[in-house]
């Protein structure tokens, strides 16, 4: 677990090498979480991508950046 009391989100965490404020919560982050994205349910045929990650803020669960590959 990282710098937080918080209980264990997404796929990974990844160590930052200098800690960074949070833009969401200000608070000092010494790592980051990747969460996984999967494409569940489309309307019509779509070239957009199935899957994705997105990365939080592992004290506020505050996005941070997301891309779909």
């Amino acid at each position: 677990m990282s710098n937080h009391d918080s209980p264990w989100i997404g796929e990974a965490e990844y160590a930052l090498e200098t800690p960074l404020a949070c833009p969401h919560c200000r608070q000092e982050m010494r790592a980051v979480s990747v969460v996984r994205l999967l494409r569940t349910r489309v309307d019509f045929v779509s070239t957009l991508p199935r899957r994705g990650h997105v990365i939080v803020c592992p004290l506020c669960q505050g996005i941070l950046s997301a891309s779909l590959n």
